[in-house]
């Protein structure tokens, strides 16, 4: 069966709407015609292009991602969300068309479609926001890049564009709720669509999520090892599931005639629903982050964060769990002082799903050391 070469249709597709607004975000639009200059430009520098995604630091904007997508050879390299470990690099070659009908029907259900203005959360050199990224494109749906900017600023650019589907992480998600009930601006801001994907999705948040957008809200689960699985529950043309001991096995156009288990789970009625100990929780069986001296330094890498430190305390669920003590710089310059939330994104986004604190604590800057909590994670020999 022939392939499709991606990244040269993605291309002859932008050509024919030059003029059209492809992207929106803090530095102002893009459109079709200058995102070809700038892969023209790219191109030329390189004598054998190659879709490096994994190249790319942790915080590439948009833009970024989409000039080495459209200037590469169809095969991405991107970073995987493993939900046991850090970043792995995850490669793919051009879709097949079974892989296409399988991400159309995706479209199709989450009311992806021409004209439609996509905002996203999740940056693109991870599965989730690269393949929003490139469904958008493909589909002629203007995006808006809300990725690795603070709260205030994400509402802000939120309100000027008015997206139709908003699509990220529960994480994110939730720190945009946050965000915009603190901003408070008066008129709720109705988004038709809200898409979560790669953790799993609380009903809390669901239920918070359809009152403040007015939002038809999507959970999709998946992995970047199987592609996406199912929309609330159902799963997705060309997907087979089944249960097995309480394991949801997947095989799908992405896995080729392979069948892996994706995590804990039942199948009733052919509706899927994930248990909450799968493979989306974001600390390993036990609680131990794979590298705490990792996550301390990327949460002081913050501009509004002066100290750090891990630690580990007991937790009637879960055993133990890592708790995150963050000390906040002086606000002399007024800045505003970050979320909990955005932390725990910022982690995430850095170093993986599987680093994230199970809980932020934010302490004032004048805070001292009231006394150990547990096992401090934060010195390099420990």
């Amino acid at each position: 069966m022939k392939l499709l070469p991606a990244a040269a249709v993605l291309r002859a597709r932008v050509a024919l709407r030059p003029r059209t607004i492809v992207l929106e975000d803090r530095h102002g639009t893009l459109d079709a015609g200058e995102l070809l200059d700038l892969v023209q430009l790219h191109r030329r520098r390189r004598r054998r292009p190659h879709t490096a995604l994994s190249n790319l630091p942790a915080t590439a904007p948009l833009r970024q991602v989409l000039v080495t997508v459209l200037s590469g050879n169809g095969v991405l390299t991107h970073r995987a969300d493993g939900g046991a470990g850090a970043p792995r690099l995850q490669r793919r070659g051009p879709l097949t068309p079974t892989q296409l009908l399988t991400l159309s029907d995706l479209a199709r259900r989450i009311g992806l479609g021409p004209g439609r203005r996509v905002a996203c959360l999740t940056p693109g050199v991870h599965g989730h926001g690269l393949l929003v990224a490139l469904g958008a494109l493909a589909i002629g749906a203007p995006m808006v890049d809300l990725s690795h900017l603070p709260g205030p600023e994400r509402v802000a650019l939120l309100h000027r564009t008015s997206p139709d589907l908003l699509s990220g992480i529960p994480v994110h998600l939730m720190d945009l709720l946050l965000a915009e009930r603190e901003q408070d601006r008066g008129h709720p801001l109705h988004i038709s669509r809200v898409v979560s994907g790669s953790d799993a999705l609380s009903p809390a948040l669901r239920a918070d999520l359809a009152r403040q957008f007015r939002a038809r809200v999507h959970d999709v689960y998946g992995s970047d090892a199987t592609g996406p699985l199912a929309v609330d529950g159902r799963p997705l043309r060309g997907v087979h599931l089944r249960e097995i001991d309480g394991l949801i096995h997947a095989r799908t156009p992405f896995t080729g005639r392979r069948e892996l288990v994706t995590g804990p789970g039942t199948v009733t009625a052919g509706i899927l629903t994930q248990r909450p100990d799968g493979p989306a929780g974001p600390l390993s069986p036990s609680g131990m982050l794979p590298d705490p001296v990792a996550v301390v330094r990327v949460l002081r890498s913050h501009p509004a964060v002066g100290q750090a430190r891990l630690r580990m305390v007991e937790d009637v669920h879960a055993g133990i769990r890592t708790v995150a003590e963050v000390e906040l710089a002086p606000s002399a310059d007024g800045r505003a002082a970050p979320t909990p939330e955005a932390l725990q994104a910022l982690v995430r986004d850095r170093l993986g799903p599987a680093s994230v604190p199970r809980e932020v604590r934010l302490l004032p800057s004048d805070t001292g050391r009231t006394g150990p909590a547990g096992p401090d994670l934060s010195s390099p020999g420990r």
